[in-house]
């Protein structure tokens, strides 16, 4: 007999609260930690003006401009803090020793190093920084901000991380595939399909984007002047081209990227949509969030898949490691091994030498973690990753003796 067929709540359901593999949460959480590090560094310069008392606005100009507390609910006698934990900080020094902690937390949260911790941690940093200076931000900030809380509420750590790593190191975590609930993975995806759903509805009230106008006034605003373009980008047809391509990405990426037939064409036209944007707009940063974002369209199993297939059409990658003879990998390291080669184009095999070797070029500890993308977090340190691959060997077992192969193995010998 036929199985039952799963009905249309229980898809739902297993859609939204189904487990699943926290990959593409994890990759967001490297994007997400590297781009707010990024976006910190570029305000560092001049992080005085804009976050100190003695800057532009000082906190009692934040504090208006951003009203600290807020409505429970329209009209409500009860009110909630704004989270900022600037708000009484009147000493420079002070506020500069938590810009510069939150910019470590970015880099602990990118690297996933005390991922639960560091991740929440961040995301109260970033808001509180917002909320000291509403002034300044602009739609990739917000962007930024919604980044930042998803990884914190999302158990990104479980994957792509260096946590991860040393709990296979260490035998804490099974090398088999880990399954977490993705909830917030889509939320994430979701909310991108807000945010152009949203924009895609706004622009549609707007004369100029419905003529066909629309992005020929942007090059007008040297404010947003970045880069050259050709003059006929600003000339129709191209105009009109322009406009209405940008409201048909936008649409698809709010609707037709779940339609998985049609995904990679959605995603692929988001992607040279910002990359226009990035060229020839100064938006810092707002791009590169936004497609950073379209990870989590994908299923993390895609994404492991779709790296070993890309590890498989690489063969000049391929490389064989050979261990030292009498040597062989602890069941934990070889785990771990196996973790920081997403693309799987090392392979460790037994050795007959005395130390390690490789091929193509028996430079076993460099062809490692050259190939092996988990590695480079460790092996910018001299002489770290040797020290690793020394210390994931012990002795080999030896095969136990059968005494009927023993015995005709010394009748064939004394007959010689």
């Amino acid at each position: 007999m036929s199985e039952p067929q799963e009905s249309f709540w229980e898809s739902v359901n297993r859609y939204w609260f189904g487990r699943g593999s926290p990959t593409s949460l994890g990759l967001l959480r490297i994007c997400t930690g590297i781009l707010t590090f990024i976006d910190l560094s570029l305000l560092l310069p001049d992080w005085k003006a804009w976050f100190s008392q003695v800057g532009y606005v000082p906190t009692w100009i934040g504090a208006m401009f951003m009203n600290q507390h807020i409505e429970a609910w329209p009209k409500s006698p009860f009110t909630l803090p704004r989270t900022d934990i600037f708000v009484a900080i009147t000493d420079p020094r002070i506020s500069f020793a938590l810009y510069v902690a939150i910019m470590v937390l970015a880099l602990l949260t990118a690297l996933g190093l005390w991922t639960r911790v560091s991740s929440l941690l961040l995301a109260v940093g970033m808001v509180s920084l917002q909320h000291r200076n509403g002034a300044i931000l602009h739609g990739g900030d917000t962007v930024l901000r919604l980044c930042v809380l998803y990884v914190a509420i999302s158990p990104a750590g479980r994957a792509c991380s260096i946590d991860r790593l040393i709990a296979l190191w260490k035998g804490r975590e099974s090398p088999n595939p880990v399954l977490v609930y993705i909830w917030p993975q889509r939320l994430v995806s979701y909310n991108v399909a807000l945010i152009y759903f949203t924009t895609v509805w706004l622009k549609t009230f707007g004369h100029l984007w419905r003529n066909g106008t629309a992005t020929w006034y942007p090059a007008r605003l040297n404010e947003f002047h970045r880069f050259p373009v050709p003059a006929f980008f600003n000339e129709l047809p191209m105009v009109y081209i322009t406009t209405y391509g940008t409201l048909a990405v936008e649409f698809s990426l709010a609707t037709l990227v779940f339609f998985r037939p049609l995904r990679k064409y959605c995603v692929l036209g988001g992607i040279m949509l910002h990359a226009s944007i990035e060229y020839t707009m100064n938006i810092p940063l707002f791009s590169y969030l936004m497609v950073s974002m379209y990870i989590c369209f994908f299923d993390g199993e895609e994404i492991s898949a779709w790296a070993e297939r890309v590890g498989r059409q690489l063969k000049g990658l391929h490389a064989s490691i050979f261990l030292p003879q009498g040597t062989r990998l602890r069941p934990a390291a070889a785990a771990f091994l196996d973790a920081v080669d997403p693309l799987k184009v090392v392979n460790y095999l037994p050795g007959h030498g005395p130390t390690w070797t490789a091929e193509p070029n028996g430079r076993a500890a460099h062809i490692s973690w050259t190939r092996s993308l988990g590695a480079w977090v460790f092996a910018w340190v001299p002489g770290v990753w040797p020290k690793i691959l020394d210390a994931s060997l012990e002795p080999a077992k030896e095969e136990p003796v059968d005494p009927a192969k023993q015995r005709a193995k010394t009748k064939k010998h004394a007959s010689r």
